[in-house]
């Protein structure tokens, strides 16, 4: 018997999936505590537009669960997550549309942006559009939400990786992650540039000019992370808390969120992310690409993803274990 679907979440998003049903991620409930598990561990849980749209409904889903009063995010195997999807090709398996002409560029899982309507071919293709406005909306509904958000990292954390985390409420982190935004060194400026609120200029230049990875206790160290541990307690210690938190009166943990996120509210929060993502679009388009992103993206089509990325790590310098993450 085919499962009734339940209908559309908050506009711009596709169909609604039953939670039972979602492919991309794992959806558990453990008492008070819910998990999301990014669940492709043999590709190092890439963020496809398809599992991004399916991150959106598992907050929502657990958003509306009386049961659930902490939300732990992770990633299936040996990564929490190496980043955007930017696998080539995958436009136009995923495209509807036939006459869409960008499906048939070698940009990554892009087809329609929300609501199927963009602005200039030339404009729109590169810009990633599902990515700036999906992600975003995912993004601010992890902000908004009224239950607090706990990122469980370890292995890498990579490039788009940085930003689900960066918008977890908590980053609870093994001391031996690699924390990263490699694609600052030849693909774009950070489309979410979170990270002073979180470590400070200083350091946030540094990351972001230098796309040299932390470790998790340099994470924990700079303000980026909230807690450390030992790589073989973290799960142990992240469920710990978690359910020690569940304790606390629901209501109780609404308010203490929404009010510490009112406050960065106050200074422009909000507004400095919107801002930092059309700044990132705007030098996504094609007019404005380099010599260094148009050899990435030449090698990406023509000898696979893998092989662009480690041009790029032997090019920069980059001490990231590319062909094990990305």
């Amino acid at each position: 018997m085919t499962k009734k679907k339940m209908g559309m979440p908050l506009y711009k998003y596709e169909e609604r999936i039953p939670t039972d049903d979602f492919e991309e991620i794992i959806y558990e409930k453990d008492g008070p505590v819910g998990r999301i598990i990014l669940n492709q561990p043999e590709k190092r849980n890439p963020l496809s537009y398809a599992r991004l749209c399916e991150l959106a409904m598992a907050f929502q889903a657990m958003e509306l669960d009386p049961d659930i009063r902490v939300i732990i995010v992770k990633g299936a195997g040996p990564v929490f997550s190496s980043g955007y999807d930017l696998t080539p090709g995958t436009a136009e398996a995923n495209n509807p549309n036939p006459d869409d002409p960008r499906q048939h560029y070698g940009y990554p899982d892009v087809g329609d942006p929300p609501g199927g309507v963009y602005i200039n071919q030339d404009m729109d293709i590169p810009y990633f559009s599902k990515y700036h406005f999906f992600s975003r909306e995912v993004y601010f509904r992890m902000f908004d939400l009224m239950k607090p958000i706990i990122a469980q990292i370890h292995g890498y954390c990579l490039a788009g990786a940085t930003h689900l985390a960066g918008f977890s409420d908590l980053r609870y982190v093994a001391e031996d992650a690699q924390i990263g935004f490699p694609v600052a060194k030849n693909l774009t400026i950070e489309g979410f540039q979170y990270e002073i609120w979180l470590m400070g200029a200083s350091k946030a230049k540094h990351y972001l000019l230098t796309g040299e990875p932390m470790s998790g206790q340099e994470a924990y160290d700079c303000g980026w992370a909230s807690k450390v541990f030992p790589a073989d307690r973290l799960e142990e210690e992240t469920e710990r808390i978690a359910r020690n938190m569940a304790e606390t009166d629901p209501v109780h943990l609404m308010k203490a969120k929404r009010t510490t996120n009112r406050q960065l509210e106050f200074m422009g929060f909000k507004t400095a992310m919107q801002w930092s993502m059309d700044a990132h679009m705007v030098g996504g388009g094609r007019g404005g690409q380099s010599e260094q992103q148009s050899e990435f993206w030449r090698i990406s089509q023509e000898d696979g993803l893998r092989a662009a990325v480690e041009w790029r790590d032997k090019r920069f310098g980059i001490e990231y274990h590319s062909a094990d993450q990305e």
